[in-house]
């Protein structure tokens, strides 16, 4: 029997889209029954449900009905690493160098510019003539708003104008009423523009320890983010991608889309356990965090799960057969 060999972090990113599209559904178009998500869904099969929704019923703001629901506790450790930035400016920054992990950027572009006193987000196709052009637009321009009042409730998007080039399909009302700010149709690009002051709002969420080690794990994830070849690699890149490491087998199966018999099984056939990935992807971050970064042993045991510093150190050292303060300061045969 095949297995599926998509990404987790594809594999996630296509879950949490066809979880919003069924929120967005239930309360905009509560009389069109939601589509049941494919086994195994892959982004092609999202695109294709919502073009047949879009084909046969009415469905104006879709887009942005879906957008507007990803909170950025959706992001998971790309959204940690974006609240613990310093100000809006680095949120952005971090936001657009792990777009690839968060949403399909391989149907558009961002391009920030400053024009004046405000700062425009164009939003433009990758792939021009591609039939899902105004939803994703939508759905981008609404993951962005929500983005800005996550992180920072007590922005005016009132002080927001949003930008797009077609015809509006319904009512203006629907727009501002859910976004919040002003919105204008059939304009040359979409853009969404907003004070660049806004740039430098210091955020609640700041944390200039956790900032440096969630951006290496982002990275980490990028790097990764290719078809995975087997499930010991599935499971890998999936607790990597999670804003713990450390999850249980029932946490870890729910989140791959299989029961909890079916992982363990599948990794014992490839020769390891739930267990043993889990220590391989904590030992993993924690060389990492401690070559990389100048968090305290006692920051790192506490990011990697372990309740007492000794329990990490004592873990590491039997993975690696040496301390991990000797492992940072290069003692190491």
């Amino acid at each position: 029997m095949q297995t599926s060999n998509i990404d987790p972090a594809i594999d996630m990113l296509t879950k949490r889209f066809y979880q919003r599209l069924a929120e967005a559904l239930n309360h905009r178009f509560p009389a069109i029954p939601v589509p049941v998500a494919p086994e195994s869904a892959t982004l092609d099969d999202f695109y294709d449900t919502v073009h047949k929704l879009m084909r046969e019923h009415d469905t104006p703001a879709l887009g942005i009905e879906h957008g507007y629901r990803t909170r950025i506790s959706d992001y998971g450790v790309v959204g940690l690493a974006i609240a613990s930035t310093g100000n809006l400016a680095e949120a952005m920054q971090v936001q657009a160098d792990y777009l690839a992990i968060i949403t399909d950027t391989k149907k558009f572009r961002y391009k920030i510019t400053q024009q004046g006193s405000l700062i425009a987000l164009l939003i433009e196709e990758a792939q021009p003539g591609l039939w899902p052009y105004q939803f994703v637009l939508e759905r981008e321009m609404g993951m962005q708003i929500r983005c800005f009042s996550d992180l920072e409730p007590d922005l005016k998007l009132a002080d927001c104008t949003l930008n797009l080039p077609y015809p509006c399909p319904t009512s203006p009302r629907h727009y501002r009423e859910l976004l919040g700010c002003s919105v204008r149709f059939k304009q040359a690009a979409a853009v969404l523009t907003f004070p660049a002051s806004w740039m430098e709002q210091p955020l609640k969420t700041a944390d200039t320890i956790l900032a440096p080690l969630l951006a290496e794990r982002c990275q980490t994830i990028l790097a990764r983010m290719e078809p995975a070849a087997n499930w010991v690699q599935r499971t890998r890149n999936h607790l990597l991608q999670s804003p713990a490491p450390m999850q249980s087998l029932l946490e870890a199966s729910a989140a791959l889309g299989v029961p909890v018999h079916t992982l363990r099984r599948r990794l014992y056939q490839e020769g390891t356990s739930y267990k043993d990935v889990v220590l391989e992807v904590r030992m993993q971050l924690a060389r990492q965090y401690l070559e990389d970064t100048h968090l305290t042993l006692q920051q790192i045991g506490f990011q990697l799960g372990y309740s007492q510093p000794s329990n990490f150190q004592l873990a590491f050292k039997k993975y690696f057969a040496i301390a991990p303060g000797k492992w940072r300061s290069g003692q190491r045969t």
